[in-house]
């Protein structure tokens, strides 16, 4: 009887030491979700609402949710003398840390080094900042410019023979995704000598922009344009609008971004290709490694991110991922992101 009490009272010790141990680990876990919730302040500035950024906005939004961010989101308005003004306002108001989607690769060195100097931590993304800027940053986080460039120029190159004349609507001079964009383009436009460009201009990643050039570009050239390389899918819908407007649906078009209007005209035949270039996914992540290096967490120094090639056979897929089921991906990113970030595969979709 004295031992089956004994074992009684011994059971029941271990059980109060085992219900103490759990507790201190559950008060543990909640100190550190506590700790790794404490609310922060980013600022984070754009060049403009383009199609490509509105849609990016909403995965920068979900992302923080999740991590007590109060953000201060602005658009300089594709001006320079905007973002450096929101950069300024963003260093006084002593933000925890800044992201910035410049209007100029060369323009915000001076206000990026300042952050810096305040012991604000500064992230790019999307559009390269090139040096003295690019020293002072904590972290770029964008998208594989040239690669995306080769990829749309080969998909038409192929489409009309490897020969014929092709017309090229640029972004914005300055950026470097016009910079890089055109490098891929010119990379493989050198392989082929068959292929003449008739004009470039650039378009400023803007529909109406597109369509303007090119209702220009065909009362000018008409018959003679075999191919249109655009450089984003903004302008590719503007330029299609021309096209059709003049019941022309015989010259291939290309594009990037993977936007919602350009999966449509994929999915649709309008346009040959794009390439995803997930805008929630990556303006979301680099809001994550903002936080992460406001919360004094090591971030990697440089975060390229591959973008799928999208055509007629698998336009559906993405946008049925990325639009139809728009609330379940939203609420699945910031997990997502943590994952991507995680393992180094920063441009998994799922």
């Amino acid at each position: 009887m004295r031992r089956a009490k004994w074992f009684r009272q011994l059971a029941v010790g271990a059980a109060a030491m085992c219900g103490l141990s759990l507790m201190g680990v559950a008060q543990a876990q909640q100190s550190e979700t506590q700790e790794n919730k404490e609310p922060l302040t980013i600022g984070y500035t754009v060049y403009a609402m383009s199609g490509w950024v509105s849609s990016g906005r909403e995965g920068v939004d979900a992302v923080a949710r999740a991590n007590n961010v109060d953000l201060r989101w602005a658009s300089a308005d594709n001006s320079v003398a905007s973002q450096v003004a929101q950069m300024n306002q963003f260093i006084a108001q002593g933000v925890d840390a800044i992201v910035v989607d410049p209007v100029d690769s060369a323009a915000l060195g001076p206000q990026i080094k300042k952050a810096r100097e305040r012991d604000i931590p500064v992230i790019g993304t999307n559009v390269k900042v090139f040096d003295p800027g690019k020293q002072y940053l904590n972290s770029y986080v964008g998208p594989d410019d040239i690669a995306a460039g080769e990829n749309q120029t080969r998909a038409l190159i192929r489409k009309i023979g490897g020969k014929g004349n092709v017309v090229i609507l640029q972004g914005p001079l300055g950026q470097s995704g016009t910079i890089d964009r055109t490098k891929g383009i010119e990379n493989v436009l050198a392989e082929h000598p068959e292929v003449k460009v008739l004009a470039k201009r650039p378009g400023d990643w803007k529909r109406e922009e597109g369509y303007n050039i090119m209702a220009s570009w065909l009362s000018r050239y008409g018959e003679d344009i075999d191919g249109v390389i655009s450089e984003n899918d903004d302008m590719a819908v503007g330029a299609i609008r021309a096209m059709r407007q003049r019941r022309i649906n015989d010259i291939p078009i290309v594009g990037i971004d993977g936007i919602e209007a350009g999966l449509q005209n994929v999915a649709a035949g309008h346009q040959l290709m794009s390439n995803l270039q997930n805008a929630p996914l990556q303006l979301g992540m680099a809001l994550q490694v903002a936080v992460n290096a406001a919360r004094g967490q090591e971030v990697p120094k440089e975060i390229f991110i591959g973008m799928p090639i999208v055509t007629q056979e698998n336009a559906e897929q993405y946008y049925r991922q990325m639009y139809k089921n728009r609330e379940q991906f939203l609420d699945e990113l910031p997990e997502l992101i943590r994952r991507n970030l995680a393992s180094g595969d920063y441009g998994n979709q799922q």
